[in-house]
C-alpha cells in the first residue's frame, strides 16, 4: 500500500508542476507580472503547501522532530538537490533584482530562524516575528508586481490563451502538488517507520524530500522550458515560506522543541549552504552546470551524514 502511495503521489506531482508552470507562465504574461514574482508568491505557495500541512499536523500530534526537520531538510533539499539539478540540466541566470531584494530576505528570515532555536525551542514569539518579517516582505513585492514600462524586461515567448483557462491550469496544478505531496509522504514516511527510523531523521530526510518534490519536479520543469525566473523564484520563495510562514505559524499554535543535533549540525549547515548559495548567484549571475554538481555533491554528503552518523 505504501508503494502505490509513492508511485501516486509521484505522477500527480509530475503533472501538477507541469500545469503549474504553464499556467503561471501565461498568467505572469496576461497580467504583465514579472515572472520572478509569479515564482516567489504563487508557485512558491502552491509548492510549500505540503510542508505547511506535514509541520501542521506533526506539531498538532506533537512531533516536533518531523515539523522541524521537515523544513530544515526541505530547505536544504531545495538549494541542494533542486537547484542543483535544475542547473545541471540547463544552466540558470537570475535578474539583479534578486541580488538586491530575494537573496538579503532569505539570509536574514534563515539567520532569525538559527538564532531563535539556539536555545532548544521555537516560540510564538519567534514565530510572530519571524511571520510580520515575512508579511512585509511579501506586501512589497505584491505592491510592486506590476513591469515597469521603460524596465529592461524580457518574456520568452509563450501562448497567454485564455486567463481562465490559464488560472484553470494552476489551480489543478497546485492541487496536483498538494495531494501528490501528501501521498507521496505518506508512502515515504510508512516505508520509514517500518524499519524503525526516528522522527528528527524522518523529516530531514524522508518527509522533507518528500514535500520538496513539488519544488523539484517545478523547478527543473520550469529550467527546461527556460523559465529560470520561475525556477529560481520557486525556490527563494517556497524557503521563506517554509522558514517564515510555516515555522511562523506553527509554533503559535504548539511550542516546538529543537532537537540537539539540528542546532548543533543541520541549522548551522543550512545558515552555510544558503551563504553558498548567495554568493554562487552573485559572482556568476546564475548557476553554472559546475556548482549545481558542487551543490548535489554537498547535498550526497549530508544525506550520508545523517545515514552513517559521521559528526
Amino acid at each position: 500500500m505504501f508503494v502505490i502511495y509513492f508511485i501516486t503521489g509521484f505522477i500527480l506531482l509530475y503533472y501538477g508542476a507541469n500545469f503549474l508552470v504553464r499556467g503561471s507562465s501565461s498568467i505572469a504574461v496576461s497580467f504583465g507580472v514579472k515572472k520572478i514574482v509569479v515564482g516567489l508568491t504563487l508557485v512558491a505557495l502552491g509548492t510549500s503547501l505540503p510542508e505547511f500541512v506535514v509541520s501542521f499536523f506533526a506539531a498538532l500530534k506533537q512531533v516536533d522532530g518531523v515539523s522541524i526537520g521537515n523544513i530544515v531538510g526541505s530547505n536544504l533539499a531545495n538549494i541542494l538537490l533542486v537547484l542543483g539539478l535544475a542547473s545541471v540540466i540547463r544552466p540558470i541566470t537570475v535578474k539583479r533584482r534578486v541580488f538586491l531584494l530575494e537573496l538579503p530576505v532569505l539570509l536574514l528570515i534563515t539567520v532569525l530562524f538559527v538564532f531563535f532555536c539556539h536555545d532548544g525551542i521555537l516560540t510564538g514569539t519567534d514565530g510572530l516575528i519571524m511571520l510580520i518579517v515575512f508579511v512585509a516582505y511579501m506586501s512589497f513585492i505584491i505592491a510592486n508586481r506590476k513591469v515597469r514600462e521603460n524596465a529592461d524586461i524580457e518574456f520568452a515567448p509563450m501562448e497567454t490563451g485564455n486567463i481562465i483557462k490559464n488560472s484553470f491550469f494552476a489551480v489543478i496544478g497546485i492541487i496536483g502538488l498538494v495531494v501528490g505531496g501528501q501521498l507521496t509522504v505518506r508512502g515515504a514516511v510508512g516505508l520509514a517507520r517500518a524499519v524503525g527510523i526516528s522522527d528528527v531523521i524522518i523529516g530531514l530526510t524522508v518527509v522533507a524530500l518528500g514535500t520538496s518534490l513539488p519544488e523539484l519536479f517545478t523547478s527543473v520543469v520550469a529550467a527546461i522550458k527556460k523559465e529560470d525566473e520561475i525556477s529560481i523564484g520557486n525556490i527563494i520563495g517556497s524557503n521563506l515560506f517554509n522558514t517564515a510562514f510555516v515555522l511562523g505559524i506553527v509554533p503559535m499554535i504548539h511550542t516546538l522543541s529543537v532537537d540537539k543535533s539540528v542546532i548543533r549540525v543541520d541549522n548551522p549547515l543550512m545558515l552555510s549552504i544558503t551563504v553558498i548559495f548567495s554568493l554562487f548567484l552573485f559572482i556568476g549571475r546564475g548557476l553554472s552546470r559546475f556548482e549545481g554538481l558542487i551543490l548535489l555533491l554537498i547535498y550526497g554528503l549530508f544525506i550520508s551524514n545523517i545515514v552513517f552518523n559521521f559528526i
